[in-house]
């Protein structure tokens, strides 16, 4: 039986998806994702429609669809719709259960029918089969998203599928059959499961699909909450422990009112950790004629059953607190129908008389689709050539590669390479490959960065080869002038020495010329001592030779006396007395010629005594300013003689440090020459290491 094609449940927000590939991680069959491109986008005929990525996701990057815009503007418009409640009400809205009916009949909603009577329905219908038929297995399909599974990717289990409708399909076909009132009403199903839209298309009954979690939202914009309303009773006849279909087991547990054995032959499995594992081994199982444990496989998508189901409001809440209030429900339910005493007597079952009323063979009978050629059609599973070239792209070629770390989403290795041989993903989304190939990277840039580095160390080593050799050159340059520098100041510090002997001779002969001077001054003091006395004894003299002339003026005057005395004697007596007149004149004529000659040469005399006196004088003078400079001359001589002592020391020190840094120097040439030999043999390592 061929159908159309499945209308998506599932919505991918693509401004919000990250490409996190967690919808791929808890997504049961994979292939309906493809992170090939910038987002994980979606297929949605190859989509199950089980909700997991809808949880997983914590970008709100998937979202489920559902009907609840176009049923409320029907609503608006006038459109008769009437509404059928899945049990798992009770899990989401409580002990408020009831007043979700009354919410609903606010927006002009005609009746409510209760799907737990739906599910009471569809365990007869089981019965029905299975003691007609006697099948070596049945597998429950209240849920729409495992009839998916089954049609989609594991068609040989199509025969196993229990041949009835779902609770809410019998529900709307006894609504169909038994309300004639509300024959022409469109039916709403309120459900915490998108996918079940998928189940009302394939049947051709049920007009929309609304959400617990759409209820919920729409009462959050109105700013009101389900306790506003009323609680209304449904417009069905009561459901007895079916109401616990919506839990894990539930099935089985109604199926035990029938039969206490039940849970002997009942597999209970839930959870897309477990239920697909199950399923997808389970053909294989039957096939190889293994005989079957179990004969009726109550099964359900969600961990926590229709309770936790993608538009329920039960994400995060205890398992046990979620059932609790359903627990309760079925509680209350089997009271209304615990049969009387007369009951018991004439063995009269008051459910069993109102399901009777509703059940009709072949009602509620269905059929399913083989959709595995739309997977086969999208999906192609490589040869092992084939997938082998594909590791060998990711880096895989080694199998032990192959680290089946789910990183990607996916279950194996083998899966993600299937995934990208049919254009579903791409390498990139690997992370063994993304971490090769970010080595790999690493390592070009790496390798660029080493040959970026050793062309720039080169150049620079180069540079600095040149500068080093520029500077040993300089090293031999300054060595030389430090050594020529150290042979002047030896020179210079000889010279000082030369001169601080030379200072000290002359230091002896200054004291000697300061000692001969203070000698030659005392000297000068009495030759002008003498010099005084000569001048004034030659003034004596010059006393004495004006005495002497006055002698010799007188007598010659008596000289001239006596010859005229002499004339006037006569010749005998006067000629002798004038021969000695004449002789006295004589001598007095001479005598004064020599008084005044020595008168003159005393004068001269004087003179130069007098100059010399003064030249004595002023000779002292020189003596005395000599004494002061050679004084002066002396205390310098002892200043310089001092420096030249710090000189002749510091000339030592000086040479001592030059001889300390000629020997540095020469260090340095020595260090400067293997500093030279060692770039050279860097320069060679790096023009290796550019060839790595």
């Amino acid at each position: 039986m061929e159908s159309k094609a499945l209308r998506p449940v599932i919505k991918v927000v693509e401004e919000k998806c990250v490409n996190c590939h967690r919808c791929i991680r808890v997504c049961p069959v994979k292939m309906c994702n493809n992170g090939s491109g910038a987002i994980v986008d979606h297929h949605a005929e190859l989509c199950i429609g089980c909700g997991e990525c809808i949880s997983a996701c914590p970008h709100d990057a998937r979202i489920g669809i559902d009907d609840f815009e176009l049923f409320i503007k029907d609503l608006e418009n006038g459109v008769p719709i009437i509404a059928i409640v899945a049990p798992a009400v009770s899990a989401s809205f409580e002990d408020s259960y009831l007043k979700v009916n009354g919410f609903l009949k606010s927006l002009r909603v005609k009746a409510v029918f209760d799907v737990s009577f739906g599910a009471e329905l569809t365990i007869k219908s089981y019965l029905a089969h299975m003691k007609a038929v006697n099948p070596p297995l049945t597998i429950a399909q209240p849920c729409s998203t495992l009839v998916s599974y089954i049609e989609m990717y594991h068609p040989e289990l199509i025969p196993y599928l229990a041949p009835a409708d779902s609770p809410m399909l019998h529900t709307m076909k006894m609504i169909k059959r038994f309300y004639p009132q509300y024959k022409k009403h469109r039916i709403v199903a309120v459900s915490p499961c998108y996918s079940k839209r998928r189940e009302f298309d394939a049947v051709g009954i049920g007009d929309y699909n609304i959400t617990f979690r759409s209820v919920q939202r729409y009462l959050n914009s109105a700013g009101k909450t389900i306790a506003a309303y009323p609680a209304l009773d449904y417009d069905n006849p009561p459901a007895e422990r079916a109401t616990l279909f919506s839990s894990p087991g539930g099935l089985m547990r109604t199926v035990q009112r029938y039969d206490k054995d039940a849970a002997d032959y009942t597999r209970k499995i839930e959870g897309p950790n477990e239920v697909y594992r199950y399923l997808a081994y389970l053909g294989d199982s039957i096939t190889h004629g293994k005989s079957t444990v179990y004969k009726l496989i109550d099964c359900l998508n969600c961990a926590m059953g229709c309770n936790g189901g993608p538009g329920a409001m039960n994400y995060n809440k205890h398992f046990d607190d979620v059932e609790y209030f359903v627990e309760q429900r079925q509680k209350e339910a089997r009271k209304k129908y615990h049969p009387s005493l007369w009951q018991k007597l004439f063995h009269q079952n008051k459910l069993e008389k109102t399901l009777d009323a509703y059940w009709e063979d072949g009602l509620y009978r269905r059929s399913y689709t083989d959709r595995s050629r739309i997977f086969k059609e999208q999906v192609s599973f490589p040869n092992t050539a084939r997938l082998e070239a594909m590791f060998k792209t990711m880096h895989k070629e080694d199998p032990a590669d192959r680290f089946d770390c789910g990183a990607c989403g996916y279950k194996s290795c083998e899966q993600m390479a299937t995934a990208i041989i049919n254009g579903l993903n791409k390498r990139e989304n690997c992370r063994y490959y993304t971490e090769f190939e970010k080595e790999v990277q690493a390592n070009e840039r790496t390798k660029r960065m080493i040959n970026s580095v050793c062309e720039q160390s080169l150049t620079e080593m180069k540079k600095n080869r040149d500068e080093l050799e520029a500077l040993s050159s300089q090293i031999s340059t300054t060595a030389d002038y430090v050594v020529q520098s150290s042979q002047a100041i030896e020179r210079m510090v000889e010279s000082v020495r030369s001169i601080h002997n030379n200072l000290e001779h002359n230091a002896k002969t200054v004291l000697y010329l300061n000692s001969s001077s203070s000698d030659g001054k005392k000297r000068l003091y009495k030759i002008g001592e003498v010099i005084v006395q000569v001048a004034e004894q030659s003034d004596a003299l010059i006393e004495a030779c004006k005495v002497i002339g006055d002698i010799a003026n007188e007598t010659s005057i008596l000289g001239m006396n006596a010859a005229i005395e002499a004339a006037r004697a006569g010749d005998s007596v006067g000629k002798g007395f004038a021969v000695v007149a004449g002789e006295i004149r004589k001598l007095a004529d001479t005598s004064g010629r020599q008084a005044v000659k020595i008168t003159d040469n005393l004068r001269t005399i004087k003179t130069l005594i007098d100059t010399s006196k003064e030249s004595a004088v002023y000779a002292q003078e020189q003596f005395d300013r000599m004494a002061t400079l050679i004084d002066t001359v002396k205390n310098e001589e002892l200043s310089i003689q001092d420096a030249m002592n710090s000189q002749n020391s510091g000339g030592s020190q000086v040479l001592d440090s030059l001889n300390e840094i000629n020997s540095l120097i020469g260090q340095i040439k020595e260090t400067s020459i293997s500093l030279l030999a060692s770039g050279e043999s860097v320069i060679q390592y790096i023009d290796s290491l550019k060839t790595i």
